[in-house]
């Protein structure tokens, strides 16, 4: 028997749309942030269940330092929050991005103000993101300093002063650095009104 020979399906026509594709691509990132900041939460679950197993370990032995867990249970919660943060950053950058690359595809007249607007934003993101690192440390170092002080016979000793002086310094160091970040995010904004 001859055989018919298929017609060919008609292929259908695409077109690239890049704003789609971006818009695509940010609702995907949300998503996976979301995931992330999901599996965080369960892994600051489990840290605290770990730790504070251990701790009620440690009270059966004559062993000090059990304080150490609570700052490390403390920590570990810091820096989750710190990276859900950074996530959220990561988020909104991306939208901005793709909203100003809308704006720019409507209306290209617009194209320098939406970019310089567009560097501004991300050099507050990226400033509010440093700012959060620099909160951070700060804060870790302040529990380790109270912990360290909290701890019997230490009030009064060198032991306390070598915390205090520690601390003092760690101060000094983020303050300098907010300071160089001030003065960073100030010159990349007057640059970019510039161009």
């Amino acid at each position: 028997m001859p055989t018919k020979a298929k017609s060919p399906k008609p292929q259908a026509e695409s077109t690239f749309c890049p704003t789609e594709l971006a818009t695509l691509f940010n609702k995907g990132l949300e998503r996976i942030v979301e995931a992330s900041k999901t599996s965080m939460d369960l892994a600051v679950e489990q840290n605290t269940e770990v730790l504070a197993s251990y701790k009620k370990a440690m009270k059966a032995l004559p062993i000090p330092g059990a304080f150490l867990f609570d700052l490390a249970d403390q920590a570990f919660e810091g820096f989750v929050t710190l990276q859900k943060n950074l996530l959220d950053l990561a988020v909104e950058q991306s939208t901005a991005v793709i909203q100003a690359s809308k704006e720019i595809v409507q209306d290209t007249s617009k194209a320098k103000v939406e970019i310089t607007e567009l560097v501004k934003k991300s050099a507050d993101r990226t400033a509010a993101a440093q700012k959060s690192v620099l909160e951070f440390a700060t804060t870790q170092s302040k529990a380790l300093s109270d912990a360290v002080k909290q701890q019997p016979g230490v009030i009064g000793t060198p032991v306390e002063a070598v915390a205090d002086s520690v601390q003092r310094g760690v101060d000094t160091v983020i303050a300098a650095q907010k300071d160089v970040m001030d003065v960073a995010t100030k010159n990349w904004k007057a640059r970019a009104a510039k161009a």
